[in-house]
């Protein structure tokens, strides 16, 4: 999954912790290198809603089946 790979992109974010059944995850990072906002907004580039930050539509398309809502 390309979320995977990608999150760990964010400069800041040192790690992430998925929760399948609730589909959520908790993301630990450098609060002296990033904020939550920008996580949100990168996290949305990725095709994915992140709280009051909807998915980009053009990304959210080019997810797998599997992934959409």
């Amino acid at each position: 999954m390309k979320f995977k790979t990608e999150m760990l992109k964010i400069k800041g974010v040192k790690a992430y912790q998925l929760d399948d059944e609730n589909m959520t995850f908790t993301i630990f990072y450098n609060e002296k290198k990033t904020d939550l906002q920008t996580i949100k907004v990168a996290i949305s580039k990725l095709g994915f809603d992140a709280d009051e930050v909807k998915a980009d539509p053009k990304a959210y398309e080019s997810l797998d089946d599997c992934c959409k809502a």
